[in-house]
């Protein structure tokens, strides 16, 4: 994995697959130190016939049609070499996300020792961790984000985790 942003349009996120050769050989420091150590998670189905395009990621399927699909998680590292990480739909944004849900800044996720805490950037759709609304830069204090938080960007919704949980996942995938 030489590049943060995938092919096939999943901007800066990576099939859970991509990390299993790692997860698998790499201790957990190791691991965290190549890969990061705090990740948003996105799973969807996908249908079988599609290898790793995000629009038919997250497209719905009929089970009246017949179609059959597959889970598939995508795995976006909150890496930047600053403390603020920017999320969006902009390619200059820290996490690429390309849905139209998305604002083009959509939400900033501010680093904290060891937990993250969350803002909206102005998004049209806005932000929200388990449901709560996330409030706007400027606007009061930031949420936090703790492993295992929903959090909600547009119409999508990821699950916030840290390295050794993202490991896991992937060393379990045959």
């Amino acid at each position: 994995m030489s590049s943060p942003h995938s092919p096939g349009g999943a901007g800066s996120g990576l099939p859970l697959e991509a990390y299993r050769d790692d997860a698998r050989r790499l201790s957990a420091e190791e691991f965290a130190q190549r890969h990061g150590d705090a990740f948003l998670l996105l799973s969807a189905i996908r249908p079988r016939e599609s290898k790793d395009t995000f629009s038919t990621h997250l497209a719905l399927l009929d089970e009246e049609d017949g179609h059959t699909g597959a889970l598939a998680t995508w795995v976006y590292a909150l890496r930047s070499s600053v403390h603020i990480v920017t999320l969006g739909r902009a390619r200059e944004s820290d996490v690429v996300i390309p849905d139209r849900s998305v604002s083009r800044r959509h939400a900033l996720l501010k680093r904290d020792g060891d937990r993250f805490l969350v803002l909206d950037a102005g998004s049209s759709n806005g932000t929200s961790v388990n449901g709560r609304n996330v409030l706007t830069r400027g606007a009061g204090p930031p949420s936090p984000l703790a492993p295992g938080d929903t959090l909600r960007v547009g119409s999508l919704e990821f699950t916030f985790a840290h390295a050794a949980a993202l490991r896991e996942m992937a060393a379990k995938l045959r």
